[in-house]
């Protein structure tokens, strides 16, 4: 034995941290207390959409409804400093001995990956467009409310830049609000998302404002009004003499690591049904893919890529491409630079001679009427 170590130092430690990081795993999941959300989440369980009638009529002036998504560097000079931040998430990045090792490996991902994203957000104007686009998200979301006679009020929260969940509970106290209603923008539910946006809202409720009181939020991902903002872009992209049918319809989604999914995550299955639904809306039975882009580190996601399924399509003759990012509401980096420049370069290169992209939903009517109506139903 003493011989084989000697031969063979890093096949040694490797197989050292293996055993460790299988041992550290045993003891976490025998050691936890597990409730009973815990083990319905073990058994795939989804939430089953039951809705009960609470005792107590809640008045609006009571609520602060809040806009949640990941948020974004507004400069060059953010850049790193967001992706600090987004790769020391434990709820997204799954490390063993997490509060020691996490740090060390988020530092060394932003030295390797620094730079070239700060490259991508210069070719987009040197900062992300979200911080914008979610100001104009809530100012509608709240224009629409009172429009409808509801006397609510509306901010948004981010995770990984300003407004911070401390910010936004401070805010809320400071208002004196009684509730909060967090409304993703993440219209597709995953707990890398939506799950991690009410995780850390709830974690700065609890020590800073813990009379606050949560409701929960409906799914609007096939609501009639959202489904319908997406054929209006699709449709966007064409010219007037041209028809849909001369091409194929590539819906890419944010990728998600595939052990998400062993957990229960059922955000490739809402992603389907949205597909499913905006296909019936266009009278499409055919020429249209699903993939997954923004993959990120060694470990597994979802497939197909975007980039593979690209070259799948050369190979077959595909010449007239719109892709639908289908998970965005706001356009980022995934759609403005991943989108619009890289994967435009690739399917050219390709041969795809015809490349568009349909533009994320922003503040179209019809995806802040879905808002509007899921404030108005998860209230009732």
């Amino acid at each position: 034995m003493s011989n084989f170590i000697a031969q063979h130092p890093y096949l040694t430690l490797s197989l050292t941290a293996l055993l460790l990081y299988i041992l550290f795993g045993y003891i976490r999941l025998y050691r936890r207390n597990f409730t009973e959300e815990d083990i319905e989440k073990m058994e795939q369980i989804p939430d089953l959409k039951i809705y009960f009638k609470g005792e107590k009529k809640i008045e609006d002036a009571e609520i602060m409804v809040t806009l949640l998504n990941m948020g974004g560097p507004k400069t060059i000079s953010e850049v790193r400093g967001f992706l600090k931040i987004i790769f020391c998430d434990e709820l997204i990045i799954r490390f063993p001995f997490s509060s020691v090792l996490q740090p060390i490996f988020a530092n060394g991902l932003v030295a390797l990956r620094g730079k070239e994203t700060e490259r991508r957000y210069g070719l987009i104007g040197g900062g992300s467009p979200i911080l914008q686009s979610t100001m104009d998200q809530t100012k509608s979301v709240e224009q629409e409310l009172n429009k409808r006679g509801r006397n609510l009020n509306v901010i948004f929260s981010f995770n990984y830049s300003n407004p911070f969940p401390e910010e936004t509970i401070a805010q809320i106290k400071s208002v004196g609000k009684k509730y909060i209603l967090p409304l993703s923008l993440y219209p597709h539910f995953s707990a890398a998302t939506t799950g991690s946006n009410v995780y850390y809202l709830k974690k700065a409720a609890a020590r800073l404002y813990p009379e606050l009181v949560f409701l929960k939020s409906q799914s609007y991902y096939l609501a009639d009004s959202y489904i319908d903002a997406f054929v209006d872009r699709i449709k966007e992209a064409l010219k007037p003499t041209e028809s849909l049918e001369d091409f194929y319809l590539l819906f890419s989604a944010h990728g998600l690591p595939l052990y998400f999914l062993t957990q229960g995550d059922q955000y490739p299955f809402e992603i389907a049904q949205t597909v499913a639904k905006i296909l019936d809306k266009l009278g499409r039975r055919h020429a249209w893919s699903i993939s997954y882009q923004s993959a990120v580190g060694l470990m597994r996601w979802l497939k197909p890529s975007t980039d593979a399924m690209l070259k799948a399509l050369a190979r077959r003759g595909i010449k007239k491409l719109i892709v639908v990012p289908i998970s965005f509401v706001t356009d980022h980096i995934e759609t403005l630079c991943e989108i619009d420049i890289e994967y435009r370069a690739l399917a050219e290169g390709l041969g795809i001679k015809d490349f568009r992209m349909s533009r994320a939903l922003e503040s179209h009517p019809g995806f802040i009427n879905a808002l509007v109506d899921c404030v108005e139903e998860s209230l009732n």
